[in-house]
């Protein structure tokens, strides 16, 4: 459409400057109405989060954000724990000399933070979950989330699809649902559907054979670790996840992502090619998917922890290279980030009521 005072040479001046604002508005009214744009032209606001122990959420504020003086500070923090509540009252780690789990620490941080948890369960406690054990676990686990008065979003059984999981879909279901109708006490508690996002999944099946319903789902979240097709896992699922987000008119939660360096050639990424190959590729899909709502990242060194060190994954920490920690902080200062303020708790509360809005 052209625009230029040439095209309305042959109208009065004030009707042509009338006629110009009309058909501006006519040009950028589709810009509002886009999903995610919220009127403004940009995507709805995306919640961080940092971990996912209470040493690399440390790591994030002090060597990314530099205090929120680089960059933003977090929003939001992972914690991991199981129904025997491991580093709810006091640090945990899996192995010795691992990072610690320790929702003390971040419950006592300063200024808003909301908290990831991924609910840890062998495949061997759903069947008894499902007939209605481990009550009493799941009643401890629901009060010490109350207690922390602010927006907790909950992993049940995250990457319920994997294959390291063995999960098998009805014993799932039913044990999602003993201890969803638990949560559901307290709305605070919200209930994130996880997925590993991968091919394959466990025994092949299809990734909502794992589904408890909607009515006990309020986010749909996915792992972000590969790319493209390089190295074991060839196919990811993650598309399909996105489809079932909006389908289902569930916000989309990345809920683990880190470039873990699997291959030969990956190892020996740095500066741009290395923020090419992974960063940049993330940021976009989080730019790019209105759906998406809040996002987790793993600052950390897998190879310094036991127990993942055997993985050799690498030193994925975003300071260790300073290209990337330089594209990472302008990003991070982009304006659809949720910034911690004294209304986050609401906006994030909001969040599962109006995806992509």
């Amino acid at each position: 459409m052209d625009l230029t005072p040439s095209s309305a040479r042959s109208w009065p001046p004030t009707v042509s400057a009338v006629l110009f604002l009309v058909l501006l508005g006519i040009l950028f009214s589709g810009r509002a109405q886009e999903p995610g744009a919220a009127g403004t032209g940009e995507r709805s606001p995306v919640l961080f989060i940092a971990g996912q122990s209470r040493e690399e959420f440390q790591s994030y504020l002090d060597d990314v954000s530099d205090g929120g003086r680089a960059c933003p500070r977090p929003g939001g923090a992972s914690f991991y724990t199981a129904l025997n509540l491991s580093g709810v009252k006091s640090p945990h780690a899996n192995l010795p000399g691992d990072h610690r789990q320790d929702l003390r620490f971040l419950a006592n941080q300063d200024g808003p933070l909301v908290i990831l948890i991924g609910l840890w369960l062998s495949p061997e406690q759903l069947p008894r979950i499902a007939v209605g054990g481990m009550q009493r676990e799941i009643e401890a686990l629901h009060d010490s989330l109350r207690d922390l008065k602010r927006p907790v979003l909950l992993r049940v059984g995250y990457e319920f699809d994997g294959p390291h999981n063995r999960y098998p879909p009805d014993a799932f279901i039913e044990a999602w649902r003993r201890i969803a109708l638990v949560m559901r006490r307290t709305p605070d508690i919200q209930l994130v559907w996880h997925s590993f996002a991968m091919l394959p999944t466990f025994a092949n099946y299809p990734v909502t054979a794992w589904y408890p319903g909607d009515d006990l789902v309020d986010w749909i979240g996915v792992s972000y670790f590969q790319v493209g097709a390089e190295g074991y896992h060839e196919a990811p699922n993650r598309d399909a996840l996105v489809a079932i987000a909006r389908e289902k008119k569930k916000p989309l939660l990345v809920a683990e992502a880190s470039p873990i360096r699997y291959t030969p050639r990956q190892k020996t990424l740095a500066g741009k090619a290395y923020w090419d190959y992974w960063h940049g590729p993330f940021l976009d899909f989080i730019r790019r998917t209105p759906e998406l709502r809040a996002a987790a990242y793993i600052q950390v060194d897998w190879d310094s922890q036991a127990q993942h060190r055997p993985l050799d994954w690498g030193d994925c920490r975003l300071d260790r290279d300073a290209h990337v920690l330089e594209h990472w902080r302008n990003a991070a200062r982009e304006s659809f980030w949720l910034r911690p303020s004294d209304t986050l708790y609401e906006q994030v509360r909001a969040m599962a009521n109006s995806p992509g809005e």
